[in-house]
């Protein structure tokens, strides 16, 4: 019985030993990303990265050439990823300054150019990234991005063709160009394209989003809600993925999901005014007026110039009205 009841003791004084080992590292870690701002310079969060990187670029030559060029190039992906444009051009700028011919610079400048709506920089800079790394794939799908922005199909096809000869396994290429043919009205490439962007990156939530929307244009709404599905199940957050599968339960007629798809795509994005217009024509389908009319007040609240939103909300008013008129009694 002795050594029965000395094994537990044993081992509970281990896991205690365990426990404050594990406790130390964690605090040393938290001390050394507070006191090394590197750690938050090469971190996922956007704020963090900001705050690490500018401590970082405020060492200026104490820096070494690379690491100033990697603060500022960190910095400026923060910057973008909160949507401040402008000072993540100015932080690749900075860094162009001290690597003129960087493809990588070049191209991540492209980007926020090309988010910007600056589609004529932003295919400047995907031109000086090709020139100066011919073989880079990302580039061309880039460049063709912009070109389809700019509704130039042919150009951003080609560019895309040149970035699968030299990438056959870019699953961005293939999406894109799927993009670019339905654009063009060609479905069965656009298909072909989407099926294999899916066999490439079968996580990507967004490549089912695509083939779905595809299936819709098709009218094979039950293909087109089983991709919505998937992608879905791949990202919960994607608020176009439930406001698009929303659009195919409408028009099968089942108006209480596409409701509830729209209601979930709102929840996720509270500005989504499509979504609420999506909705109201739901609650129309259903003769909730009163419901579809609030939704239609709150599409045009977001977005003044939505011209369905208005002559929705025109027609819901006239029907209201005579429901009203309907019910009252006669004098």
């Amino acid at each position: 019985m002795a050594r029965l009841s000395f094994f537990p003791i044993k081992f509970a004084t281990c896991l205690r030993f365990a426990l404050a080992a594990s406790a130390s590292l964690m605090l040393h870690a938290a001390a050394q990303a507070k006191s090394d701002p590197w750690v938050g310079c090469r971190g996922a969060d956007p704020d963090a990265r900001i705050a690490g990187c500018t401590e970082v670029i405020a060492l200026g030559a104490k820096e070494s050439k690379h690491n100033q060029i990697a603060a500022l190039i960190n910095r400026g992906g923060a910057y973008h990823a909160k949507g401040d444009f402008d000072r993540a051009i100015a932080d690749f700028d900075k860094a162009l300054q001290l690597d003129p011919k960087s493809a990588v610079i070049l191209a991540d400048r492209a980007a926020v150019y090309r988010a910007k709506g600056d589609l004529d920089h932003a295919i400047a800079d995907y031109d000086a990234a090709i020139a100066a790394q011919p073989k880079s794939a990302p580039a061309y799908v880039g460049r063709g991005g912009a070109y389809h922005a700019k509704n130039d199909l042919d150009r951003a096809i080609a560019d895309y063709d040149k970035a699968l000869e030299l990438d056959k396994k870019s699953a961005a290429a293939h999406g894109n160009r799927g993009r670019a043919y339905r654009a063009k009205g060609d479905l069965d490439r656009a298909l072909a394209d989407y099926d294999e962007a899916i066999k490439l990156d079968p996580k990507s939530a967004l490549a089912f989003v695509n083939r779905a929307g595809l299936y819709q244009a098709k009218s094979d709404l039950d293909r087109a809600v089983a991709d919505y599905d998937e992608a879905i199940k791949r990202d919960p957050k994607l608020a176009i993925a439930y406001n698009n599968r929303g659009l195919a339960l409408h028009a099968k007629g089942d108006f209480d999901r596409a409701v509830a798809d729209f209601g979930k795509a709102i929840d996720i994005d509270q500005k989504y005014a499509n979504a609420f217009l999506n909705r109201a024509n739901a609650y129309r389908g259903k003769r909730d007026f009163e419901h579809a009319k609030a939704d239609l007040e709150a599409a045009l609240r977001l977005n003044p110039q939505l011209a369905s939103a208005k002559k929705g909300l025109d027609e819901v008013n006239k029907l209201l009205a005579a429901a009203a008129n309907s019910a009252a009694p006669a004098q």
